[in-house]
């Protein structure tokens, strides 16, 4: 086998990194329980103030619907405002809210301890092993944004 794809296959660690990560966040954290997708979409909308619906399914991948939907919940929750554009009354704006603000900050903060208390836990050839992949990791991110 070469050693790409065998590297490709090991590389659905970082899929678990991700999920297992999101659940130690979940356990701790003292904001109200979103999904991942929930958040991902405030993000965005941090991000990108003032985007719209489309633009933001763009962003993350998904199907405007489900965008949509998510987007939907995020404004009934209080975390999300959605404004008609005024040159274009189909379009919706998005905004974060103060509620929306004060929830991502805090998610911010619990995912940066969480992370660090474990990462405390490596010894420093570990943590110096990670620090070092995470620029070649940065760069595969960007191929694999470019490819889609």
């Amino acid at each position: 086998m070469n050693d790409s794809l065998e590297l490709a296959r090991q590389m659905t660690i970082l899929g678990a990194l991700g999920r297992v990560l999101r659940r130690a966040v979940r356990r701790v954290a003292s904001v109200d329980r979103l999904s991942m997708a929930q958040v991902e979409v405030l993000r965005t909308v941090e991000a990108n103030p003032g985007i719209g619906t489309r633009a933001a399914a763009e962003l993350l991948q998904l199907v405007p619907n489900t965008v949509s939907t998510i987007i939907g919940e995020l404004v009934t929750a209080g975390l999300l405002t959605r404004v008609r554009d005024e040159g274009d009354r189909r379009v919706a704006r998005l905004n974060l809210t103060a509620q929306g603000e004060k929830h991502l900050a805090s998610w911010g903060e619990t995912q940066d301890a969480v992370l660090a208390a474990a990462l405390e836990r490596l010894d420093e050839a570990d943590r110096r092993a990670v620090r070092d992949a995470l620029p070649a990791v940065r760069r595969l991110l960007t191929v694999l944004e470019s490819s889609s």
